[in-house]
């Protein structure tokens, strides 16, 4: 059933691809540069558990390189290819790389990209170097990415190869569906449980929708999704599955976020992560300031396998030029981890220029 499901998709999209004309003369496709580059300096103070006693000051960075382009053939289909070079990186140095389609359907995305869950999503986001992405893990040691962003989708299909559909915008709703045959990034070997890789989530399905509209002078954006591993493989007593949901309200210089996802089944020892975040910005031309602040907590099999986080952060940024921001935060982390002798918490200061090209 699985599998015909999946070819009658295959051919609908096909045929969506051939009703629009055939194939045409056009410009061939001439790539493009772009990406960006962070540069960070700050002093942090970490107390308790493993960071007792880390503080000083550090510089950090982070960027990539984006190479993309696309054509549009004369029957109004436009495709395009997008590579991502990771520059700061000790393993994978490619970091997505995909093809796509897109014409009066929508878009046809084929390669290693996000799910549509994750790629629709309204997560809460803030002016400063950013809490909803993990980065204050950098500083406030003992924090984790996953228990502060309701972007964390389980069990490595972010960037897995798969086939994603992105519908146009009608009256403000959006739809998307996703489909990776594995949750492995990098991966083009035929998915078997025998000998590719046992234990690694299978048929990974994602459903998403969002809205975007206006009235008089207030925009509302809202957002929810739903992943779910429909073959774990050697893991038959876990059903993993995410959900996640996103607002974002903006009015004049103002703007509110909030979003909050729940991870099931997320590891042996961990049943259900739910992380809570929101965030009000406030934005006058060059300038921006924002408050944001996450909660995350790990519910373990055991009471032993418990966690709970909070995050907080104070941004500000102040555009210089075309593509040249200064950004600064201050950070607080907590950390109560069941299964570490004490709790872990920290603060940092930091700032940075963050250039897009």
């Amino acid at each position: 059933m699985k599998k015909n499901l999946l070819a009658t998709s295959a051919l609908i999209a096909a045929g969506a691809l051939v009703s629009q004309g055939a194939l045409a003369e056009a410009k061939p496709i001439q790539i493009k540069v772009g990406g960006y580059h962070e540069q960070w300096v700050g002093f942090a103070s970490n107390d308790g558990g493993s960071s007792s006693g880390v503080s000083g000051v550090d510089v950090q960075e982070d960027s990539e390189i984006h190479f993309g382009g696309s054509t549009t053939l004369d029957n109004g289909l436009t495709f395009g290819v997008n590579v991502q070079l990771e520059g700061n990186v000790q393993g994978d140095q490619i970091d997505e790389t995909y093809l796509f389609v897109r014409g009066s359907f929508g878009e046809i995305m084929l390669g290693d990209e996000n799910g549509a869950a994750y790629a629709m999503h309204y997560g809460f986001a803030t002016n400063g170097p950013g809490l909803n992405t993990g980065d204050h893990q950098n500083w406030v040691i003992g924090n984790s990415f996953s228990l502060a962003s309701t972007y964390a989708f389980a069990r490595g299909d972010n960037d897995s190869a798969k086939i994603r559909w992105i519908s146009p915008r009608m009256s403000g709703f959006q739809v998307g569906l996703s489909y990776a045959p594995e949750a492995t990034q990098d991966d083009d070997g035929f998915p078997s449980e025998a000998t590719n890789h046992p234990g690694t989530a299978e048929h990974v399905v994602a459903i998403s929708a969002n809205y975007d509209g206006k009235f008089d002078d207030v925009r509302i954006r809202v957002s929810a999704g739903y992943q779910d591993f429909l073959d774990v493989n050697s893991n038959s007593n876990v059903d993993p599955w995410v959900g996640a949901v996103g607002i974002r309200v903006g009015f004049g210089g103002f703007q509110i976020h909030g979003s909050a996802s729940r991870q099931h089944d997320v590891s042996g020892s961990v049943k259900n992560r739910d992380v809570f975040g929101g965030s009000l910005l406030y934005n006058d031309g060059p300038m921006g300031v924002s408050i944001a602040a996450v909660i995350g907590r790990d519910d373990g099999v055991t009471s032993s396998s418990d966690d709970e986080q909070f995050g907080l952060e104070l941004g500000a940024k102040y555009k210089l030029g075309p593509g040249v921001e200064a950004r600064g935060a201050i950070y607080y982390g907590a950390r109560d981890d069941a299964s570490a002798a004490e709790d872990t918490s920290g603060f940092a200061v930091v700032g940075g220029i963050k250039l897009n090209f």
